[in-house]
């Protein structure tokens, strides 16, 4: 019996554009664009391209049906892709050629590469551990910085715990829908 031998790639994608520029001449200017939302069936459409447009009709033919999405968090931008072993120098560069997505410009950055479905798990529930636990962080400094000087009350205490119960539940979410790749 011949066993298939798949390989897990944990993606990133990355909006320049989105991101907060500090040497941003006006710290009034607007604020930056919120970025596309991402469907599973779009990214396979976009993949496909980019494997047709930087490696021809053998290339698209060779990867294109040998890769298959297994988790995408429109939140987190994060994707779980797998494919097969041979294939997967051909399809790191095709996500690393990609450059645009839903009309913005992005950065397909490849976090961790696996064998197993389990370790690519736990790299992604760590990624999206960061990433939740960073934009608490960034949304609780904002507010701070805002009231420098201004006096702390017991309903801020309320809030602090209302906002860490829903950034745990947050976590928990997303643990479980990862966890849930495995069956």
């Amino acid at each position: 019996m011949v066993r298939f031998k798949n390989r897990y790639l944990l993606v990133s994608f990355v909006f320049p554009l989105s991101l907060d520029n500090p040497l941003a001449s006006s710290p009034s200017s607007a604020p930056p664009p919120a970025p596309p939302s991402i469907s599973e069936g779009g990214l396979v459409h976009l993949l496909r391209d980019s494997l047709n447009v930087n490696f021809g009709d053998v290339g698209a033919g060779e990867v294109g049906g040998a890769f298959s999405i297994k988790y995408l968090s429109p939140t987190t931008h994060l994707l779980i892709l797998r494919v097969s072993r041979e294939h997967l120098p051909t399809l790191w560069a095709a996500l690393t050629l990609l450059r645009r997505l839903g009309g913005q410009e992005v950065i397909a950055r490849v976090l961790h590469v696996s064998g197993t479905i389990r370790k690519i798990q736990h790299a992604a529930i760590g990624h999206d551990r960061a990433a939740i636990l960073a934009t608490a962080k960034r949304r609780k400094v904002a507010p701070a910085a805002a009231a420098a000087g201004g006096s702390a009350g017991g309903a801020d205490g309320d809030k602090e715990k209302e906002e860490s119960e829903k950034l745990e539940e947050k976590l928990k979410e997303s643990e479980e829908v990862i966890m849930a790749l495995e069956a």
